[in-house]
């Protein structure tokens, strides 16, 4: 194997090649990313941890075919470093990468390429086109209340349900839960929605993020697929059964308030600084066109603000994780936000004021 290639070309591939090659495995060439010729002006430039694969085909001079295997995080650092505009990469023997670029040079351990393991046949896929900064909006608004408890496979995932029209993404870490609807024409009809695990979500994010034009999307033989230009990401999907979101979105919340968005973030995170460090706890206090913010740390002291709002029920007190809050209000994204509590011990409901496409529950404290 033989080829020279723009540095920021093959940058590109290893930067999400990186992301996905597993360091902490059992199997040492899952820390590897694949590099192989494609002909005579192309390379592929893959990585998998056997749940999450990504294959990008860049431009390249070849001059001899070939492959080899080499560790993804010291072949991106050595690239990131690089003076040279562009890249000679050559298999010598017993499998190592001759690098140069510039005046460096670099000889690198590899493993070959027949060691590496399958790469999915994305090309199998049925393909639909949809708009790529919805889905990374219905991302961004879903990620962070997927639960980080791998043995919780039903909850440490996003839920991915498309009609071929609308498509909604919801996840819950048992604590909160995160529901936003989106219009996705020309999306994958689904029969039933997919469970996307976590790191499938957070590469396809990293693979779509600043892209303005449509990427594709499918779902083959137990697979989520997304293709953007020269790039494809195939994630397997979970076997977890994720839990019936309809039932833990309370339907009785009758004490309503409507306060601005920012406001309350701000107050939220001032006040919260006061908060313990392992439970985030404040208690919110709703009263005729008040809303108070409290948090009580005895090793710390105690913070409180007052927030003038639309409300005209009945006072009440309600315990809840700051955090919870300020990061779904973070992604929310409205002037004004709707807060819906039922009672004491109930969960509440936080909602864009205007519109009805993008929600968080939250599930209340004991303070």
């Amino acid at each position: 194997m033989d080829f020279k290639i723009d540095k920021n070309q093959l940058l590109r591939g290893l930067y999400l090649a990186a992301g996905i090659a597993d360091r902490k495995s059992t199997m040492p060439i899952l820390a590897n990313v694949l590099i192989r010729t494609d002909g005579k002006d192309r390379i592929l430039c893959a990585a998998t941890d056997l749940t999450v694969a990504v294959m990008a085909t860049l431009p390249a001079k070849v001059e001899k075919d070939g492959g080899l295997t080499v560790t993804a995080r010291q072949f991106f650092e050595i690239v990131k470093g690089l003076s040279g505009e562009e890249v000679h990469l050559r298999r010598s023997e017993q499998n190592w990468a001759d690098i140069r670029s510039g005046r460096a040079e670099f000889k690198v351990v590899g493993m070959a390429e027949r060691d590496y393991p399958k790469l999915p046949a994305v090309s199998e896929a049925e393909m639909f086109k949809v708009d790529s900064p919805t889905l990374l909006d219905m991302i961004s608004k879903t990620i962070f209340s997927v639960s980080l408890d791998e043995t919780r496979q039903h909850l440490a995932g996003v839920l991915f349900e498309s009609d071929g029209n609308e498509a909604r993404m919801i996840s819950t870490d048992g604590h909160r839960l995160s529901k936003v609807g989106r219009k996705l024409p020309g999306g994958p009809k689904l029969a039933a929605g997919v469970l996307i695990p976590r790191k499938g979500v957070v590469e396809i994010r990293r693979v779509l993020e600043g892209r303005q034009t449509p990427c594709e999307v499918g779902v083959q033989q137990g697979h989520f697929v997304v293709r953007a230009d020269d790039v494809a990401l195939s994630v397997k999907l979970s076997d977890g059964q994720f839990p019936p979101y309809d039932q833990v979105i309370p339907k009785d919340n009758d004490r309503t308030l409507t306060v601005e968005r920012n406001e309350l973030l701000e107050a939220l995170r001032r006040v919260s600084i006061m908060a313990s460090d392992k439970t985030w706890g404040i208690r919110l206090g709703l009263d005729k066109g008040k809303l108070s913010i409290e948090a009580d740390n005895p090793d710390l002291g105690n913070a409180r603000e007052k927030l003038d709002v639309a409300y005209k029920g009945v006072a009440v007190q309600v315990g809840f994780n700051a955090r919870y809050f300020i990061e779904l209000l973070t992604e929310m994204g409205s002037r004004e936000v709707r807060v819906e509590i039922a009672g004491e011990l109930d969960p509440a409901i936080i909602r864009p004021a205007d519109g009805t496409d993008y929600l968080g529950v939250i599930m209340p404290m004991r303070l």
